[in-house]
């Protein structure tokens, strides 16, 4: 008996739906996994990416940043008031946020969120989109105001 995979894509539509929050999946026919791929068919300049991260209070963060910025960990840390910071593993993305790597958008489990006040240059962002082969763009001020994120520099 053959299990059927998760539709994360079909979830976060039916949270941005339930919310009332204006968006549009963008598909591809394979996975995205860099900026490079994902900017063949949208701009570049206006990818977000939601990165799980885990404290040293083993609570998750999720940093929201453009996809060409680095995260700085020293930053974070000090924003946070915490004595460490890391990359959560592929298991703890999927249980904290709810999507698995390369799919998380913005939407998910995560209440502690980081946002780089740069990502507020564009009228709308493009985000994962809950599976790894699409994306969701999205109203950038909408997506702030029910977000409610710390908005604060923490890129290299």
């Amino acid at each position: 008996m053959s299990q059927t995979k998760p539709n994360y894509s079909e979830t976060l539509r039916t949270t941005l739906v339930s919310k009332g929050i204006w968006h549009h999946f963008i598909e591809f026919n394979e996975p995205v996994r860099t900026l490079e791929e994902a900017a063949r068919k949208v701009p570049g300049d206006r990818i977000v990416k939601s990165i799980v991260l885990i404290g040293s209070d083993k609570k998750p963060i999720l940093a929201i940043l453009p996809a060409k910025n680095r995260i700085s960990y020293k930053k974070i840390k000090t924003l946070l008031k915490l004595k460490d910071v890391r990359l959560a593993q592929p298991e703890e993305v999927l249980e904290h946020s709810g999507y698995p790597v390369g799919g998380v958008p913005p939407f998910n489990k995560i209440t502690r969120i980081l946002l780089d006040p740069t990502v507020q240059r564009n009228a709308r962002s493009i985000a994962g989109g809950g599976d790894p082969d699409k994306l969701v763009e999205l109203e950038t001020q909408q997506m702030l105001k029910l977000l409610d994120p710390i908005v604060a520099d923490f890129s290299v």
